[in-house]
């Protein structure tokens, strides 16, 4: 079935749509349909991966009720 999203990384329309974010099957990224959703131009956006990564390289943010405190509050 067709999808109205595409990758923003290797701009593929063959994704696999979930509730919350979508999967391209060509380079293996997931991105929140909420930031595709966005104003965000797409070299701007990152992947769920990408996103880990950054909140991994945080030593306080790597306990999972610290990292959700930080993100309620923004």
């Amino acid at each position: 079935m067709p999808s109205e999203y595409y990758c923003p990384e290797c701009k593929s329309e063959d994704v696999i749509v979930y509730e919350d974010h979508i999967e391209c099957t060509h380079c293996h990224l997931n991105f929140f349909i909420e930031d595709l959703e966005s104003d965000i131009e797409d070299e701007n956006i990152l992947a769920e991966e990408d996103l880990s990564s950054f909140v991994d390289a945080f030593d306080e943010l790597k306990d999972e009720e610290t990292r959700k405190k930080l993100f309620k509050k923004t």
